[in-house]
């Protein structure tokens, strides 16, 4: 009943004559617009339904106004409503009006900013923060620079290639796959990108993202990046499926991955796949996106949350979020939020120690844990790191990589088992007591674990790098074991002399076992002419100086140029 009250008592407009009618008597009106119009033209047609429609469409429309409106994608768009004029000419308006159009214009930026704020206020702060442009990216300018960048001079060409980005946490792998998918279909390609990630997708999503890909093509000519996070984590026939979709350019793969790729990818992907390196941020990079992380806080704080103090924080505390966390930009940028709410009942100016006394007070008791994977690269490249070191005498940062692992979680007794094998392998017969200091240094780890026992492993390790070393038993013994691998000499094959084979049944002895050999203690200071080598072995070396395995060198002869160099230096 009140909706039938409504609608009679709208005006709308009469087609014809552009008069404002009442709705419940527009029938009656047409009528009289019609024969009235009819009575005024010369013309004896009767008014038709085209006539009518004709005059709708060709009548003039009102004039109309400007108003802003918030879009979703940050952008500001023009919708035009009716009542005002639209030829942006403010003369035409009386001063109170043009004043309040001012006023509005200022008002709905601020409030286009509060929307915009309050949509991505539940989001993390690392995620508000991440680039919507490939010129805001921060880092990475090996591959992305104009001058040099080679991913930089695909995606300006609109082409973007099949590749793996390998690169370790908080580099911005994510990101860079997104922007580079945005930036080379603005270059002329239409492009989808279409993310997913090892750990959810299996066989069947797989597949239907390749017919997807076929349909696209096929109806819009528009190309699938498929964008797979951890990659690695696929299994072997995972990655085969891949193979064939990838090779006939069904879908362009970016694949992430922190491990080494040639370990945990197979060879056929990775022949088909660019493989681009990303390193970890410099400390001035990441204060770049501290800074950036900064003034959106302070924006959301202002608008948002009501805050009156803004968030100030000197280049020294920027630097320092940058050092603990170790290259990851991920983990800065949560460090920064950690102490944004920590700091927003703080009235006075955040110091260096107010934020040293936050993020400790929020980590484990010895700090944020140096950047360490136990079952990766780092793990790998780290244990390289400390063997050298201690081979090179350098007892400083040798006691520096062993305390790197240590923190970063490494388990002891493989530090332990390493040192064992450097006592024999480096150290050698030039110091012989420095073997059951290793062995010692393994059992203190099994009996009393950490972290008492660090202090027996940090003690062996600064012996270690101290001893003298000598490789000639390590030298010889790897000679050897390459020549019987190739049957050089028959040494593998050879038959072993019958003098020194031993002989404890009686028909070993009439077969000749044992005859003739001289027992070494009976004569004078042990000497006796006698052949240990298998006599093939001694008819075939004609020099018999290649079976003199040790050389009684400890180390090797050549001198390194570059310490010539820095001795005229100094």
């Amino acid at each position: 009943m009140n909706s039938q009250r409504k609608t009679s008592g709208q005006l709308i407009s009469c087609p014809i004559c552009n008069e404002k009618i009442p709705y419940s008597t527009i029938n009656e009106h047409l009528d009289k617009c019609t024969n009235s119009a009819a009575n005024n033209k010369s013309s004896s047609k009767q008014p038709t339904l085209q006539n009518v429609l004709s005059g709708f469409k060709n009548r003039k429309r009102p004039q109309q106004d400007v108003v802003v409106d918030i879009t979703d994608d940050d952008s500001v768009e023009t919708v035009v409503l009716p009542g005002k004029p639209d030829n942006g000419d403010e003369s035409v308006l009386t001063p109170e009006v043009s004043k309040r159009q001012k006023i509005e214009k200022v008002d709905t930026s601020s409030e286009y900013e509060f929307r915009r704020l309050q949509k991505i206020s539940h989001l993390p702060l690392s995620e508000k923060l991440r680039p919507q442009e490939i010129r805001d990216y921060v880092g990475q300018q090996h591959i992305l620079s104009q001058q040099n960048g080679t991913l930089y001079k695909y995606v300006k060409e609109g082409t973007i290639p099949s590749m793996i980005l390998w690169g370790p946490p908080g580099v911005g792998k994510t990101s860079l796959a997104r922007l580079l998918t945005k930036e080379a279909t603005k270059n002329g390609t239409n492009y989808h990108l279409i993310e997913t990630s090892a750990t959810k997708a299996n066989t069947q999503e797989l597949r239907s993202i390749f017919d997807k890909a076929k349909k696209d093509f096929q109806l819009t000519k528009r190309r699938i990046v498929l964008f797979i996070d951890e990659i690695h984590r696929f299994n072997k026939a995972q990655q085969d499926l891949l193979l064939p979709h990838v090779e006939n350019g069904d879908i362009i793969l970016i694949g992430a991955t922190t491990e080494n790729p040639s370990f945990q990818l197979n060879n056929a992907l990775i022949s088909r796949c660019h493989i681009f390196v990303l390193e970890k941020l410099s400390s001035n990079e990441i204060c770049i996106v501290l800074s950036r992380g900064i003034a959106l806080l302070n924006k959301c704080r202002k608008l948002i949350w009501k805050v009156k103090i803004p968030l100030t924080l000197p280049r020294s505390v920027l630097e320092y979020i940058a050092d603990v966390s170790v290259g990851d930009t991920r983990r800065a940028i949560n460090i920064l939020e950690m102490i944004e709410i920590s700091t927003r009942q703080i009235t006075t100016e955040i110091t260096s120690d107010t934020v040293k006394e936050i993020v400790k007070s929020n980590s484990s008791k010895e700090g944020i844990n140096t950047y360490y994977d136990t079952s990766g690269d780092n793990h790998y490249d780290t244990i390289s790191a400390l063997h050298k070191a201690i081979r090179g005498g350098d007892a400083d940062s040798s006691l520096y990589y062993m305390t790197r692992m240590l923190q970063g979680g490494e388990d002891p007794l493989y530090i332990a088992r390493r040192f064992i094998r450097i006592a024999s392998e480096d150290v050698g017969l030039a110091d012989n007591s420095l073997l059951p200091l290793a062995i010692a240094a393994h059992d203190a780890v099994m009996k009393i674990g950490l972290p008492e026992a660090d202090m027996a492993l940090a003690h062996c390790c600064v012996a270690l790098a101290k001893a003298p070393k000598s490789v000639e038993v390590y030298r010889a013994y790897n000679q050897i074991k390459g020549m019987i691998k190739e049957n050089k000499y028959s040494m593998a094959s050879a038959e072993i002399p019958m003098h020194i084979r031993n002989a404890p049944t009686k028909l070993m002895q009439e077969l000749g076992y044992h005859k003739g050999y001289k027992y070494n203690p009976d004569y004078k200071d042990g000497e006796v002419a006698q052949d240990y080598f298998p006599k093939e072995i001694l008819d075939q070396c004609q020099d018999k100086k290649i079976l003199k395995f040790l050389t009684g060198k400890p180390l090797g002869d050549r001198i390194d140029p570059d310490l010539i160099k820095n001795e005229e230096k100094s």
